[in-house]
C-alpha cells in the first residue's frame, strides 16, 4: 500500500514536503519552506540565527520534528537525538524556495535527486547570494534529464519536463507493483514551452494514476485571468514602440521566458537589452542547457551594466572575479544616460540607485512580476519608496505579466486528461475547488497520512 505524509503543501500554497512510503521505501517528494515561514514569529532582521541549526525551527514548529531526517549538525542544539536517516532519496521539482528551501538541514548521506536545469540554476545562486542561497552539502547528489528512470528499491521514478516560471521544471511519475502516482509540481500551459506540460500530461494519462498530485495555486472561485506568455510580449512591444525614451524592466530573475519576452521586444525594436552583472552570471550558466539564452559574453544585443565603484574609473580592480568575465561587453552609466531611447535595462527595486546616474528622460517601467510582491500587505513601505522613486523622475509605470502557474480552465484540462482514481489537491488554498471537477478529491491537512 502506498503511504503519503503531508509535511508542506496541504492547505497552504508552497512548503511541498510529501513523504512517499512504500514496500520499503520512504521518499520525499520536495522540501520546501512555507512562503508563510514564521510570519507570527520573525521580522525583518528578527530571523532565526542560522548558528543554531533547528532550534528556532522546532521551537515555533516551523519544521516538523521527525527522527533520521535531518543532518547531525541541524540537531546539534536541540532535544532530538541524531541517528542515521531512513530517508532513501528527495525528488525535487524545481529550484524556487517553497520546493527546496529547507534542504539544508537534510543528512548529507540522504540521494538528492534534481533536474540538470535545476541544478545550474541553483549553483548560481549560491555563488551570487551566498548568505540567502544554501541547499547544503550532500553527497549523493544527481541530476537527471526528462525521460530518464530512477528505481528506488521497488518504485520508479520518471521525471518528464512541464512549463513553469523557472527553468527545469519537472512533475514525476512515480510507478509501483500496486499503481502509480502522478505528482505535477508547479507547472502551466500558457507560454512558449507549452509542449512540456502537453507531454507531462499525456504520459501521466497513459499511467492510469491510482492518485493524482496536482498543484491549485490559481484554483480560485475568483473569475480567471488567462494572459498568456505572447499577450505579455505583445503588451511590452507596444510599450516599447510607443517608448520615447529608457525602458526599464523589472520581472523575476529566474524566469527565463520573461527575459526571452522582453529580449525579444527589444530586439524587434532595435534597442538593446542591459543586464547587471549577476544576470549576466546567470545566463552564462544556464547558456548550455537552454538554446534560448543569449550569450552575456558575445551577444550583440546584450549588455553587461558595471556600476560606478572604488575608484570611479570602472578598473578591473573594483570588481568581483566573476564580473571581470564579462568586462569586454560592459555598458556603463554614462553611454545609456547618451543614449537612452536605445535600451531596455533589467531593474528592480534594490537596483533604483543607478537612477542618480543615468537620470532617465522620459522613461518607462514595466513592472512584470506577481502583483502580490508589489501589492501585497507586506510590502507596502516598498511600493511606496518605488512610486516615489518613479514620480520624482517623471517615469511612466506599466504592467505586463501572467503567471506561472496554471489557470482554472487549464487545471481542469489537465484532470480531465489524466483521469485519476483519486485526486489530491496540494499547493492550493482552495482545494475544496477542485470537487467541482473530479467525483473523487481527497483534501488532507497538513500532518496528515493518507493511504491507498
Amino acid at each position: 500500500m502506498f503511504h503519503l505524509t503531508f509535511h508542506g503543501g496541504a492547505g497552504e500554497i508552497g512548503g511541498n514536503k510529501i513523504l512517499l512510503e512504500y514496500g520499503g521505501a520512504r521518499t520525499y517528494l520536495d522540501f520546501g519552506q512555507s512562503f508563510d515561514f514564521g510570519k507570527d514569529y520573525f521580522l525583518d532582521w528578527l530571523k532565526p540565527g542560522a548558528a543554531n541549526g533547528l532550534e528556532c525551527y522546532f521551537e515555533f514548529g516551523l519544521l516538523p520534528k521527525i527522527p533520521r531526517l535531518y543532518s547531525e549538525k541541524a540537531l546539534e542544539f536541540t532535544d532530538l537525538p541524531y541517528a542515521e536517516p531512513d530517508i532513501d532519496a528527495v525528488f525535487i521539482s524545481h529550484h524556487h524556495s517553497d520546493h527546496v528551501g529547507t534542504l539544508e538541514f537534510l543528512d548529507e548521506s540522504i540521494p538528492i535527486h534534481m533536474g540538470h536545469g535545476t541544478k545550474a540554476v541553483l549553483d548560481a545562486y549560491s555563488t551570487l547570494y551566498p548568505g540567502l542561497v544554501d541547499i547544503g552539502d550532500h553527497v549523493a547528489l544527481q541530476t537527471f534529464k526528462s525521460g530518464d528512470r530512477i528505481k528506488v528499491k521497488n518504485l520508479t521514478f520518471w521525471p518528464i519536463h512541464v512549463e513553469h516560471s523557472a527553468p527545469g521544471a519537472y512533475g514525476y511519475i512515480i510507478e509501483g507493483p500496486e499503481g502509480t502516482i502522478v505528482y505535477t509540481g508547479d507547472f502551466r500551459r500558457h507560454g512558449p514551452m507549452k509542449a512540456f506540460t502537453e507531454e507531462f500530461i499525456a504520459e501521466a494519462a497513459k499511467a492510469k494514476p491510482r492518485v493524482l498530485l496536482c498543484e491549485g495555486t490559481r484554483m480560485t472561485p475568483d473569475p480567471e485571468n488567462h494572459d498568456t506568455e505572447e499577450e505579455v510580449h505583445d503588451k511590452i512591444l507596444e510599450i516599447m514602440k510607443k517608448a520615447r525614451g529608457l525602458v526599464l524592466a523589472e520581472f523575476s530573475m529566474c524566469n527565463i521566458d520573461r527575459f526571452n519576452s522582453f529580449y525579444r521586444a527589444a530586439q524587434e525594436t532595435g534597442r538593446t537589452m542591459v543586464v547587471d552583472t549577476k544576470y549576466a552570471y546567470l545566463l552564462d550558466r544556464l547558456n548550455e542547457i537552454i538554446p534560448s539564452v543569449p550569450d552575456p559574453r558575445t551577444n550583440a544585443g546584450l549588455k553587461v551594466y558595471f556600476k560606478l565603484a572604488k575608484t570611479r574609473e570602472f578598473a578591473e580592480t573594483d570588481y568581483k572575479k566573476f564580473e571581470r568575465e564579462y568586462l569586454d561587453n560592459r555598458i556603463t552609466f554614462e553611454e545609456i544616460r547618451k543614449n537612452q531611447k536605445k535600451f531596455v535595462m533589467v531593474t528592480g527595486f534594490n537596483k533604483l540607485m543607478e537612477l542618480v546616474y543615468i537620470h532617465p528622460d522620459e522613461a518607462n517601467y514595466i513592472y512584470s512580476q506577481s502583483e502580490h510582491y508589489l501589492e501585497g500587505e507586506d510590502n507596502k513601505d516598498q511600493h511606496q519608496v518605488l512610486e516615489n522613486w518613479l514620480q520624482h523622475f517623471g517615469i511612466h509605470f506599466h504592467k505586463a505579466h501572467c503567471s506561472g502557474h496554471a489557470g482554472r480552465s487549464d487545471l481542469e484540462y489537465t484532470v480531465s486528461q489524466i483521469k485519476p482514481k483519486t485526486l489530491i489537491p496540494i499547493h492550493t488554498d482552495h482545494p475544496e475547488e477542485f470537487k467541482k471537477i473530479h467525483d473523487d478529491v481527497r483534501i488532507v491537512k497538513k500532518g496528515e497520512t493518507v493511504t491507498f
